[in-house]
């Protein structure tokens, strides 16, 4: 049996849109939750024989979590731990990168 492998939230951006306006529609759309964008982390690109992953990663804080509500182009969702282990469930277009990340900082820094 395959392995289930998640993804993070996010999506395309609209026309005239801001890169922290998308991920706060995207998060909200996705999941229902209201997200704000403390640092922008990480950025990268990753090109598949069939199509290109442009990856902007934020730190954000979130209101307290009281339900998940996925948007329909997602049927589960699994909250991992931000660590290496974490990353074995997730897809590798973005485990490939976030592995170079030093997630004791990331805990540290969002105390």
């Amino acid at each position: 049996m395959e392995q289930e492998v998640y993804d993070l939230p996010g999506g395309k951006m609209e026309y005239g849109e801001t890169q922290r306006e998308c991920l706060i529609r995207e998060v909200f759309e996705e999941t229902g939750l209201g997200a704000t964008p403390v640092l922008l982390y990480d950025t990268w690109n990753v090109i598949f024989p069939d199509y290109q992953i442009s990856g902007v990663f934020y730190l954000v804080k979130t209101e307290k979590i009281k339900e998940i509500h996925l948007s329909r182009e997602h049927q589960s969702y699994k909250w991992l731990s931000l660590s290496e282990n974490g990353l074995n469930d997730l897809d590798i277009a973005y485990s490939k990168q976030m592995i170079h990340w030093n997630f004791d900082s990331i805990i540290e820094f969002m105390k």
